[in-house]
């Protein structure tokens, strides 16, 4: 696994500092010889994981409990083929290192749309992309009004997570 992405030169960009799929995705690999023919191997899981599940994950594979304030999941059900009813179909992120070329942003990650703010510029500016038609983050949709309703939709959801974020602050 990795922390983070990175930009290689993609939109001229290089390191990891922003929202797009190229930073925030990373390959998370689970090899565990002790669970030999209980899981499914050479499998791509399709629900989101991140890397706040690494240390519950790792805490139900030696048999201790996660303690209730520790943020993240097991995946440790994904790879036995069990999926939770609960688990996440969304995820909150955000950029806030004070640096004076890279402004601070915030966003969120569903299975299909991102939508991102840099909430320090006025006014903000706002980003919405429809991963399912576009992967590569090519036509921002925020100012397309086919998409308001999913935008107002996004924005609050954004909002929440970032309220939930805050309060376990």
């Amino acid at each position: 696994m990795s922390d983070h992405g990175m930009f290689y030169g993609e939109r001229g960009l290089s390191d990891c500092w922003l929202l797009y799929e190229d930073p925030i995705c990373v390959p998370l690999i689970i090899f565990d010889p002790r669970l030999e023919g209980t899981v499914r191997r050479s499998t791509t899981i399709k629900q989101m994981a991140l890397n706040l599940d690494i240390a519950p994950t790792i805490l139900e594979l030696v048999g201790l409990d996660i303690p209730p304030e520790m943020q993240g999941c097991s995946v440790v059900p994904l790879l036995a083929n069990r999926c939770p009813k609960t688990w996440r179909t969304d995820f909150f992120c955000e950029h806030l290192f004070d640096h004076p070329k890279i402004p601070k942003s915030e966003g969120l990650r569903t299975e299909r749309w991102k939508y991102m703010r840099y909430f320090e510029q006025q006014p903000i500016y706002e980003e919405l992309y429809d991963l399912k038609t576009d992967p590569l983050e090519a036509t921002n949709l925020a100012d397309n009004t086919e998409f308001a309703d999913q935008l107002t939709q996004l924005r609050k959801r954004c909002g929440q997570l970032r309220q939930e974020a805050e309060r376990r602050y």
